[in-house]
């Protein structure tokens, strides 16, 4: 029988023309007592939706009830107040907003609201981007809730601990990632092992998703299962991540055949009454470079000739730390040096590359974006290939050196990470230029620069022209700061203080 069905036909037909009352299974039947037929009728439709909502069957028949949830270990948000910010964020589906409202709660020991809960994992099912966040808000009754609706499969695990080994078994793509990228920090073998038992039976597409684990915690160790990757596996894709990684290990059968195939390009040369070191890129393609995933030929977007481009691709797969030894220079005068070079374009686009498959050299950063010879807007992209704490101290030095409001534009729709207090400041004493700029693309970012702005900065006075054309982005900026600014009074996290 379908409670629906029955319910739109009495509905249409009159509640006086014989209507016969639905009957609810279980409890449920209780809250329909002592009724009148209309009341009733509207009753039933009330419980039937609000059921729909939380991903609950109701069903006459003998059905057997879900399994009751765990305890709350969590504490619920019950302040009027902070529920009502957080009903607002809800249903103005803010995301930015409920990523770090979910973020500080879980920092605080506190979880989501249960009326907010069908909302937001609908929320959650929308966006990829709020399920990791909200998966550490949603407390045992979220999870419970979660596991009753398919939809709602990826927040199912919400309550287990994140070094479950259940998170590897039953858990999304993303959950098994970070499971493997926390077990490689304890236990890199065993993470190793779990990934090559299941690799061969993911998609491609998950396959990329899991290989990059292992950058946690490198070692030779992984050499055999990236080397069998590289050389057999059916994507592209995850072909390039194998020799990324790859690129990683220094003392690497894949290391050490990309340093052969430059060192037989360095030489020494008098110039001028001096010794100078030059490179030069080979002359020919060698058909098995394809099994280290070099290309032969440059995609159509890269400016450059067939042997630059190879030069490009072998920098960009050799260890950075090589580089130093050969030339007995420190990432500063390599790119002098390489900036002398008739083979610069390609040089210093292989060292950015290689900079972004192989992080913890800060000193390249640095020296990348003093050297480099690249536009601020490409210094905004080398940045953001960067940890966000070193693409923080790079956009320090960036926006110091420049007013362009359409690149602090392009910093603050892509640099998605809660800035520092110094590059905050920085950003600060520019936003007045960048304002009279009348930049579109700075007026579209401008309400991003909202979700930048680190905590103890939220109360930070900021002045305003009083007429200008970026009314309405202002408006929304400063909304949005006083969400912020409230959901950190309400929840004070421990080193999140804002300042007064």
């Amino acid at each position: 029988m379908n409670l629906w069905t029955d319910l739109t036909a009495a509905a249409l037909l009159g509640t006086g023309r014989g209507f016969t009352p639905i009957s609810l299974p279980g409890r449920l039947s209780e809250l329909l007592a002592d009724s009148a037929a209309e009341e009733r009728l509207l009753r039933t439709a009330g419980i039937l939706a609000t059921a729909q909502m939380a991903a609950l069957t109701v069903n006459p028949s003998a059905e057997p009830a879900p399994v009751p949830t765990l305890p709350e270990t969590a504490l619920s948000v019950t302040e009027p107040e902070a529920f009502a910010l957080l009903a607002r964020i809800v249903e103005k589906g803010q995301t930015p907003l409920l990523v770090e409202a979910c973020r500080l709660l879980s920092a605080t020991g506190r979880c989501l609201p249960p009326r907010l809960l069908p909302r937001v994992l609908e929320l959650g099912r929308q966006s990829a981007a709020l399920r990791e966040p909200l998966r550490q808000a949603l407390g045992q009754r979220g999870a419970w809730l979660a596991a009753q609706n398919p939809d709602w499969k990826f927040a199912a695990l919400a309550s287990v601990e994140l070094d479950e080994p259940r998170l590897w078994d039953e858990g999304d793509i993303r959950q098994r990632a970070a499971f493997l990228r926390r077990l490689r920090m304890t236990d890199p073998a065993e993470a190793r092992r779990l990934l090559e038992a299941a690799f061969t039976g993911e998609t491609a597409r998950d396959r990329a998703l899991l290989l990059p684990a292992l950058g946690e915690n490198p070692g030779s160790e992984d050499e055999p299962f990236l080397a069998v990757t590289l050389a057999s596996d059916r994507s592209k894709e995850v072909r390039a991540i194998a020799a990324a990684l790859l690129s990683r290990l220094p003392a690497s059968d894949f290391a050490r055949r990309m340093i052969a195939r430059l060192e037989s390009g360095i030489r020494s040369e008098r110039k001028r009454l001096r010794t100078v070191t030059v490179i030069e890129p080979p002359l020919a393609f060698v058909p098995d470079w394809k099994a280290d995933a070099l290309e032969e030929q440059p995609p159509a977007q890269v400016k450059l000739g067939e042997r630059a481009w190879w030069l490009l691709q072998m920098v960009s797969y050799t260890p950075l730390d090589w580089w130093e030894a050969k030339l007995a220079l420190d990432p500063d005068s390599i790119l002098v040096w390489a900036a002398k070079s008739e083979w610069k374009s390609a040089l210093l686009a292989g060292f950015r590359a290689a900079l972004s498959r192989q992080p913890g050299h800060p000193g390249w950063a640095t020296a990348l974006l003093k050297h480099g010879g690249f536009s601020h807007q490409e210094a905004v992209q080398l940045a953001l290939t960067l940890t966000p704490a070193e693409a923080d101290a790079a956009l320090q030095h960036i926006f110091a050196n420049t007013d362009d409001a359409s690149l602090a534009a392009q910093a603050i729709e892509t640099a998605d990470f809660v800035w520092s207090l110094a590059l905050w400041r920085i950003a600060q004493q520019k936003l007045p230029r960048w304002l009279a700029s009348r930049d579109w693309r700075f007026r579209t970012a401008l309400p991003q620069l909202a979700y930048r702005t680190p905590p103890p900065a939220l109360n930070d006075p900021l002045v305003w022209p009083e007429k200008t054309q970026l009314a309405d982005a202002i408006a929304e900026f400063t909304a949005i700061l006083e969400e912020r600014r409230a959901f950190y009074q309400i929840f004070q996290a421990p080193g999140m203080r804002l300042q007064v």
